[in-house]
């Protein structure tokens, strides 16, 4: 599954605007196999796309420096929490691709240091169920945002060559959301089995998350 939206995703970043005609977005948690009729405010619909995704960013990115703060990982949680900050409902293209690759940074770092298995004492136990806290609600909106990519794809393959340069925002997002949605969706798969096997409460937003997925 990781492969095929991986490879989704490359083949959008590099495909012209008028092959969205033939764009057919894979089954995610959140998205329709079948897209809307394409809307004629797709300024509208893109200004609504972006402010749920940096919502759901901003949650993953304040997880991540909680979880990087509670293993240690200063560079690490500094960075993920200066990103968050800075990602407000107007960023552009290039805040949002800034936004994803400080996303993946900060995951495949947790990721990392979780496999090997550290001892955390009580406080940062305490510091790694606020991040998990934030995680599951940064999960939940991505699993939301899945509509908003759905009917946002099916705007674009509408779109004319004069509106795209206007798009381009939307089209990141499109192009990104099946990556994005994966490094997510593990992220919140190890940080609950840590918990679990660290005595690390669960709270019950992150297991609903996980079942939505």
């Amino acid at each position: 599954m990781k492969n095929k939206l991986s490879t989704l995703a490359l083949a959008l970043a590099f495909t012209p605007a008028v092959s969205f005609a033939q764009f057919s977005m894979p089954s995610i948690p959140g998205m329709g196999k079948s897209a809307a009729a394409p809307s004629a405010d797709l300024g509208g619909q893109q200004t609504q796309l972006v402010r749920a995704y940096v919502a759901a960013n901003k949650d993953v990115l304040t997880a991540n420096s909680k979880m990087a703060e509670a293993l240690g990982l200063k560079d690490a949680a500094v960075a993920s929490k200066a990103t968050a900050d800075s990602l407000t409902e107007g960023a552009t293209k290039d805040n949002l691709d800034a936004a994803n690759k400080e996303v993946s940074a900060s995951t495949d770092a947790v990721a990392a240091e979780l496999k090997k298995g550290p001892q955390l004492d009580a406080a940062s136990k305490a510091t790694f169920g606020v991040g998990l806290v934030a995680l599951a609600s940064g999960v939940s909106k991505y699993v939301g945002v899945g509509k908003n990519v759905s009917d946002m794809a099916s705007g674009l393959k509408g779109a004319s060559m004069m509106q795209l340069p206007s798009l381009q925002s939307a089209v990141s997002i499109v192009s990104k959301f099946p990556d994005s949605m994966a490094t997510v969706s593990s992220a919140l798969k190890n940080a609950i089995a840590f918990a679990k096997s660290n005595d690390i409460p669960v709270p019950a937003d992150a297991t609903k998350a996980l079942a939505a997925l």
